[in-house]
């Protein structure tokens, strides 16, 4: 969930099925240092010119598709990894294109001279008039890294990964059309057939839309031959992990972990084909005025999410820097946990959450935090408040009929009050006994969440709730997030360009693997499913519009804004085409100006 433009490959391909990718602490990143190509500290203009270096606030958990669960692990295996699909943003209407190779050929100005080859692994696909069969013919000249041929099998393998509960992928729920995925169990030998190495057979139990179809069959693939041998069991601590075998643009060269990873231009790759840039460096930088020191002094060359009160005094610092934005595809939010996490872990049932149990005092919250001065004092024109998690980018599906909730404490007073929260001896609210007192949690170096968070603590004092802060490294924060450790806290989403939310807010929370408030709805669940039945997803609007008004009612989370992000660009990078994809999607295309080009 959370921009626009043409994407010429999807975050849902390229960029580890558009996941609802964990912004939290990252809010769309990636990280690096400076190495020249031979993997070595890079200092003077040779290194310059040969990498790329992208300073980014938190490390990626895997460098594997299957259960990397960061933006910052997606950007990453999206350029190692190969896509079975390229995809276009269409602005006007916010929904996706879906393209295969012929069909991208096709599309080829005659009499422009040799066609490029494009990423895209399925030359074709046709969908049964059913909606129940979907089929993929493959390239037959893709190879992994290591010269052996990519082919169906790999991806009926792969989606066996994805569906292990042993391994608990986030991205089971795009397995959820799949044969036997109605009973419980996915039936695999009948759900995914592969006649041959480059026929790719989906069948669904019911009939699916096209757009859905080809979005949840697209999951990347990884290397069966490579695999294979590992156990379930064993997956998510497999030295494979630190050591990817793919068939993108790039590849790893190594990997410090809490400090750098460093790609390398794949010479072999057709997919679509190497890096331009020799090197890439994703340096980790947790603290956002480092960051912006080393974008200054020319040691980084991306940076994102600049504050825009920065921008006048850093284009003055160093004049070969630009700022570009994107947006809306990532909103910031407070979770609530909507029920008594420790009851649920140890015997799994629901109880609600003795402080935000009640939809009327995640309401009170919300109207006690003053969106919109966050909104003037940081993000000021880059930010919107946030209604719901369907973007107003989506244009076809968007209900712009909500009106946002108003800051207004006297109100949240009286829903409290009804709720039975009184001011205590000490003017902190209490019921029963017990006071409105939590701890707030955010990741580290995220310098916007960590302004808003202030702000939010002042809000409730305001109305007597005692709100503490704390700040986790991002890599603990995102563990004790997933871990249902944390009652409340503040994070973000990058939303998928598909609307398809089960993840977040499915009821079953074994297989919504990010809800993490646990948020429980039947209507959210059937409304879901009513939208997955429209075979045209523009028929699907009501269903949306309706989903819209059940979570402004409910507020499971308080969202808070729509955030345009606001890159740092060095003005030696050429090529680089920001769009709702994400700042780096097309990161294989960008090229480097030698130094003695760019004016000092």
């Amino acid at each position: 969930m959370i921009e626009t433009s043409s994407d010429r490959v999807s975050a849902a391909f390229r960029f580890a099925g558009a996941l609802l990718c964990i912004v939290m602490a990252l809010s769309l990143s990636s990280c690096n240092r400076h190495k020249g190509s031979n993997g070595k500290a890079g200092k003077g203009s040779a290194a310059m010119d040969s990498t790329l270096v992208i300073a980014m606030l938190g490390d990626a958990d895997y460098l594997n598709p299957v259960i990397g669960a960061t933006v910052t692990s997606s950007n990453i295996f999206g350029l190692i990894y190969p896509s079975l699909l390229q995809s276009e943003f269409d602005t006007t209407t916010g929904l996706m294109n879906y393209m295969a190779l012929e069909k991208k050929l096709r599309e080829v100005t005659p009499g422009q001279g040799k066609k490029t080859p494009q990423g895209a692994l399925a030359k074709s696909w046709r969908l049964s008039d059913d909606h129940k069969t979907l089929t993929y013919i493959l390239r037959h000249d893709a190879l992994w890294d290591d010269g052996k041929p990519i082919i169906s099998a790999d991806f009926k393998f792969s989606y066996q990964l994805y569906g292990n509960p042993v391994i608990a992928s986030a991205r089971q729920q795009y397995l959820a059309e799949l044969i036997g995925a109605d009973k419980g169990r996915i039936d695999f030998d009948k759900a995914i057939e592969t006649p041959n190495d480059t026929t790719l057979i989906f069948r669904f139990y019911k009939p699916v839309p096209e757009h859905l179809a080809l979005f949840h069959t697209s999951l990347t693939p990884l290397p069966a031959h490579r695999w294979k041998d590992v156990k379930p069991e064993e997956f998510r601590h497999s030295p494979l992990n630190l050591d990817p075998l793919g068939a993108g643009p790039y590849k790893l060269k190594n990997w410090q972990q809490q400090q750098e990873i460093v790609l390398v231009s794949n010479r072999k790759s057709n997919l679509p084909k190497p890096g331009n840039i020799p090197a890439i460096s994703f340096k980790v930088v947790p603290d956002y005025t480092v960051r912006l020191t080393q974008l200054q002094t020319r040691a980084v060359d991306v940076v994102e999410n600049i504050k825009p009160e920065d921008f006048t005094a850093l284009l003055k610092a160093n004049h070969q820097l630009e700022i570009k934005t994107v947006g809306l595809r990532v909103y910031d939010y407070v979770g609530w946990a909507n029920i008594d996490q420790e009851e649920y872990k140890k015997n799994g049932t629901f109880k609600p959450h003795p402080l935000f149990g009640s939809a009327r005092v995640r309401l009170a919250l919300t109207t006690a935090i003053d969106r919109q001065a966050i909104i003037d004092g940081y993000l000021k024109q880059y930010g919107v408040v946030c209604n719901n998690d369907i973007s107003p980018s989506l244009k076809w599906a968007y209900n712009n009929r909500i009106i946002p909730h108003a800051f207004d404490p006297s109100k949240a007073s009286a829903l409290l009050k009804a709720e039975g929260w009184l001011p205590g001896p000490d003017g902190i609210l209490q019921k029963n006994g017990k006071r409105f007192s939590f701890v707030l949690y955010t990741n580290a170096g995220n310098a916007r969440r960590n302004y808003a968070s202030v702000i939010i603590q002042q809000n409730l004092r305001a109305i007597g709730i005692d709100c503490k802060l704390d700040v986790q490294e991002s890599n603990v924060f995102f563990e004790n997030l997933q871990a249902r450790k944390l009652d409340a806290w503040m994070a973000g989403w990058s939303i998928g360009l598909e609307i398809d939310p089960l993840d977040v807010w499915g009821s079953d929370l074994k297989k919504s693997r990010f809800n993490f408030a646990g948020y429980r709805n039947p209507r959210i669940d059937e409304l879901c499913e009513l939208a997955k039945q429209k075979m045209d997803p523009v028929g699907a609007k009501p269903y949306w519009i309706e989903y819209q008004e059940i979570l402004h009612r409910d507020q499971p989370i308080t969202f808070l804004y729509w955030i345009k992000e606001t890159q740092g660009f060095s003005k030696r990078i050429e090529n680089e085409d920001l769009n709702i994809s994400g700042t780096f999607y097309n990161v294989d295309d960008w090229k480097l100006r030698p130094s003695a080009n760019v004016a000092q």
